[in-house]
């Protein structure tokens, strides 16, 4: 009995994580109809308000169906890209680096990756405290997955790019960074959503 139940979470996980990584990747490729793949000078406030509703939209038919008031999800991200923009750190899900050596490509890749997954994480976190057992787990595996998925894809492009001259291959560079992004966040809101706050918590 204990294994049939013990596969049915597993059934239940990977389905949610499918569910996440697809409305995630399609946010990101919608997105690109009004952002242009560029360099950080290039992509300001409006698109970082833009990509961040359109992606949040998408993930968000997924949220409401686990957690109340999940339109914050969707306030948060709108909020958080469009300064994000405004800042050095800029909109690395839709920026490329403009150097095609792939040691600085890595080793920029992992800082920035930190940087902007401590950015997300911290208005992700206001979203999900008051519906999840231990929110600030969430911030650990944010920080995680940008900081491992940005590298990846920036190599990924980079070598591309170089076997193809095409820009073409940074582009697919980015894809992988959210898919890498998706999968490891799904993950870890399956742990996240199975265990709700309990009023004796508070």
């Amino acid at each position: 009995m204990k294994w049939v139940c013990e596969s049915l979470d597993a059934q239940t996980d990977l389905g949610f994580v499918i569910q996440w990584m697809f409305v995630t990747l399609v946010g990101f490729l919608v997105s690109l109809i009004w952002i242009e793949i560029g360099e950080r000078p290039d992509l300001g406030a409006l698109e970082g308000a833009i990509g961040g509703l359109i992606i949040s939209l998408a993930q968000w038919f997924i949220l409401k169906q686990y957690i109340s008031q999940s339109w914050r999800w969707i306030f948060v991200h709108v909020l958080i890209w469009s300064v994000i923009a405004l800042t050095p750190v800029g909109l690395l899900g839709w920026v490329t680096p403009r150097t095609l050596n792939l040691t600085p490509r890595i080793f920029y890749g992992v800082i920035e990756g930190i940087k902007l997954g401590i950015c997300l994480s911290i208005g992700q976190w206001w979203v999900l405290r008051t519906e999840v057992f231990k929110a600030w787990r969430w911030m650990i595996a944010s920080v995680i997955s940008w900081g491992v998925a940005l590298p990846i894809g920036w190599m990924f492009g980079g070598i591309l790019r170089q076997g193809t001259s095409f820009f073409l291959g940074d582009v697919l560079g980015l894809v992988l960074v959210w898919t890498i992004v998706a999968g490891m966040t799904g993950t870890a809101l399956t742990r996240l959503l199975w265990y709700p706050v309990r009023p004796d918590d508070w």
